[in-house]
C-alpha cells in the first residue's frame, strides 16, 4: 500500500493536470473589461471600489439603503459577516438581481466557511494547523484551500480575506496568536502559501493579510491604533518576508492594517492611509500588481477623530483599491467621482483601480456568456462539503497527533474537538 503522503501528493498532481485550460480567456476577459471601461461613467467606477456589508437580520430602513446602492448607485462588492446560511444566499440573491455588474461576494473564511456559516464543519485556527510538521503540512493545507475554495464557489462567494500571514511571536496573543501560523516568518510563508494556491487553484481570489504584518503587537486595531516600532531591518527580516513569498507567488489580494509603523512612514499615521506604505513599500519595493485592500475602514485604528467621508477619502487617496465595509457611502461615492470629474483627482488614477476590480470580475466568468451568480441546489452543496471536509479534517487531526511541536492548549481545544468528532 503507498504511503499517504504519496497518494496526496499523487492526487494533487492529476487535479492539476486535470482542470480545465481556455487559452483565450485572457485576451477575452481583457476584451470585456476594455468594453465596460468605455461604458461606465466616472459614477458608476468609483461606485465598483465600494464593498458594503451584509449584516444579520437588518432593518428594513438598512436593507432600504443597501438595495439603492446597487440598484442606484452600482455599489461593486458585498462583504458577509456571521448568521444563518438560507437568509443571507436569499439576500445575495436578490442583491444580485439588483446589480447592473454582478457583484463581487467576499468573506473572512479562514478556517473554512463555518467561520461565518454554522452549518460548515469548521478546520482549525491557523496556530494549530502550524504545529503540523514538514512537507505533509503544506500537502494537507492545500488541500484545505482546495476545500474551502470549493465551498465558497458553491456559494457564490469569490474572495476570501484568508489566509493571515501575521508573524506572531505569542501564540497565547488574544488578538491574534490564533491567527498565525506561526513564529518563523519562513513557516508563515510556506504554510500561507499553500492555503492560497488551494483557494486561488478553485477559482477563489486569496487575500494576505494584515500588510505590513501585525504580529508586533497586542494592540486591537478594532479600538485603537496600534503602534510598531520596528526598525526596518527587522520589518525585512521579520513581518515582510511572508508577503514577499505570496506576493513572488501571485496573491490576488492584500489587506493594508490599520497601524502605525513610523519606520515606514515618519507621519504616524495609519498604514491604511499611507502612501508611502502602499504605493512606496508595498507596490513599488515589493513589486505587488494585485489589488490593494485595507481592514475594514469603520475600524478605530484609522476612523478615531475621522469622518467616514474623510477615512473613504482618505483611503482612496493612499493607494487602495477597494474600500471595504464604509459608512456615508452615498456621500463618499459623490465625493470622489466630483473630484475626478472636476480634474482635482486624476481620471487615470481612478480607471487603474477600476479595471483591477473588474479584472477581478472577468477572471471569474462573471461577464461570459451564460454566467448566472443567484446561489441553487442549497442543501446538497452543503452536504457535499461536509462530507469532503470531514474527510480531510480526519487527516489533519492524525497528522496534529503526529506532531512533536508542543501543545499550546488553549489554541489547540478546537483541533482536539476534531479528534473527539472523528471529523463529523
Amino acid at each position: 500500500m503507498k504511503p499517504l503522503s504519496l497518494l496526496l501528493a499523487v492526487a494533487l498532481v492529476l487535479a492539476a493536470c486535470t482542470r480545465p485550460s481556455d487559452p483565450g480567456a485572457e485576451s477575452r476577459h481583457q476584451a470585456q473589461v476594455d468594453a465596460l471601461m468605455q461604458q461606465l461613467s466616472i459614477h458608476e467606477k468609483v461606485a465598483q471600489l465600494f464593498v458594503i456589508t451584509i449584516s444579520r437580520e437588518p432593518e428594513e430602513e438598512t436593507v432600504s439603503l443597501q438595495d439603492s446602492l446597487i440598484r442606484d448607485y452600482g455599489v461593486g462588492g458585498l462583504i458577509i459577516m456571521r448568521g444563518p446560511i438560507g437568509p443571507f444566499v436569499e439576500r445575495m440573491n436578490h442583491m444580485q438581481s439588483l446589480a447592473k455588474l454582478p457583484l463581487l461576494i467576499a468573506t473572512d473564511a479562514e478556517w473554512g466557511a463555518a467561520m461565518r456559516f454554522a452549518e460548515y464543519l469548521p478546520y482549525p485556527r491557523q496556530r494549530i494547523l502550524g504545529r503540523i510538521e514538514g512537507r505533509r503540512a503544506e500537502r494537507l493545507l492545500y488541500r484545505m484551500g482546495r476545500n474551502v475554495g470549493r465551498e465558497l464557489r458553491d456559494l457564490g462567494i469569490y474572495v476570501n480575506y484568508a489566509p493571515v500571514v501575521d508573524v506572531c511571536p505569542d501564540p497565547y496573543d488574544k488578538s491574534d496568536g490564533q491567527r498565525s501560523f506561526d513564529s518563523d516568518p519562513q513557516v508563515v510563508g510556506a504554510y500561507a502559501s499553500a492555503y492560497m494556491h488551494g483557494m486561488q487553484d478553485e477559482g477563489i481570489y486569496a487575500c494576505a493579510k494584515h500588510y505590513p504584518g501585525h504580529g508586533a503587537t497586542k494592540v486591537d486595531s478594532h479600538f485603537q491604533l496600534p503602534v510598531v516600532l520596528y526598525d526596518r531591518a527587522q520589518l525585512d527580516s521579520v513581518g515582510l518576508v511572508p508577503f514577499q513569498r505570496l506576493i513572488d507567488e501571485g496573491v490576488a489580494m492584500i489587506m493594508v492594517a490599520h497601524m502605525s509603523i513610523p519606520a515606514i512612514d515618519s507621519t504616524g499615521v495609519p498604514m491604511s492611509i499611507s502612501s508611502a506604505c502602499m504605493n512606496g513599500l508595498l507596490r513599488e519595493e515589493q513589486g505587488f500588481n494585485g489589488v490593494v485592500i485595507t481592514d475594514a475602514v469603520g475600524m478605530q485604528g484609522v476612523a478615531a477623530g475621522r469622518t467616514p467621508l474623510e477615512v473613504n477619502t482618505a483611503v482612496y487617496r493612499a493607494g487602495s483599491d477597494m474600500i471595504l465595509m464604509p459608512d456615508d457611502v452615498k456621500l463618499s461615492i459623490d465625493a470622489i467621482a466630483d473630484s475626478v470629474a472636476t480634474g482635482v483627482w486624476p481620471l487615470e488614477e481612478l480607471d487603474a483601480k477600476v479595471r483591477k476590480v473588474l479584472e477581478l470580475k472577468a477572471r471569474a466568468g462573471f461577464f461570459d456568456e451564460g454566467y448566472d451568480p443567484q446561489v441553487r441546489d442549497l442543501d446538497t452543496k452543503v452536504a457535499e462539503a461536509r462530507y469532503r471536509d470531514s474527510t480531510l479534517q480526519v487527516r489533519i487531526a492524525r497528522a496534529l497527533s503526529r506532531s512533536s511541536k508542543p501543545y499550546i492548549e488553549p489554541v489547540y481545544r478546537d483541533a482536539t474537538l476534531v479528534l473527539d468528532k472523528g471529523g463529523k
